[in-house]
C-alpha cells in the first residue's frame, strides 16, 4: 500500500503526503473477540424505564495444555457477555444454561463506583452476533 504513493510521488515531501492520505482513509483499528463456549447459566433479562433491554450470560472457555510433568492441565476463563435491543430477545428465547455457543462481539471494559464508594472494572463482551452450537440436553 505505502510502496505504491512512494513509487508514484515525485519529491520525498510529496511521498510522505500521500502515505498520509492513504492511512486516512483505512480503518486500522479493531476491537474483535470471538468466542466458543458453554452457557454457564440462564441469561438474564433486564429492561430499562426507556424499553430498552440487555441480555446478559456467563460463557466458560477452556484451554488445554500439558505442564512441565507431562499433565493435561485445563484452564477456564469465565466471560460476561451482554446482548442489546433485538438480539436479547433472541438471546432469551433460544439460549440455555450449558448451551455450546459461538459469539462474536467486541471486549468492553468499563468502571463505575459502588455503594460502598469504592470503584469497580468491569470487563464485558458486548455480543454482536451469537451461533447456537449444540442445545443442551
Amino acid at each position: 500500500m505505502f510502496r505504491l504513493a512512494l513509487s508514484r510521488a515525485s519529491t520525498p515531501a510529496k511521498a510522505v503526503a500521500a502515505a498520509k492520505m492513504q492511512i486516512r482513509n483505512v480503518n486500522c483499528y479493531m476491537n474483535k473477540a470471538i468466542l466458543l463456549g458453554n452457557v454457564g447459566a440462564d441469561p438474564q433479562e433486564h429492561t430499562f424505564s426507556n424499553g430498552a433491554k440487555i441480555a446478559s450470560f456467563s460463557l466458560a472457555t477452556s484451554r488445554r495444555y500439558k505442564d512441565g510433568t507431562g499433565n493435561i492441565i485445563e484452564q477456564t476463563s469465565w466471560h460476561k457477555v451482554k446482548f442489546t435491543g433485538e438480539q436479547a430477545d433472541k438471546i432469551m428465547r433460544l439460549v440455555k444454561k450449558s448451551a455450546l455457543v459461538q459469539v462474536d462481539g467486541s471486549i468492553r471494559y468499563d468502571s463505575f463506583t459502588n455503594k460502598e464508594g469504592v470503584e469497580v472494572h468491569t470487563t464485558t463482551i458486548q455480543g454482536e452476533t451469537i451461533r447456537i452450537i449444540a442445545f443442551p440436553k
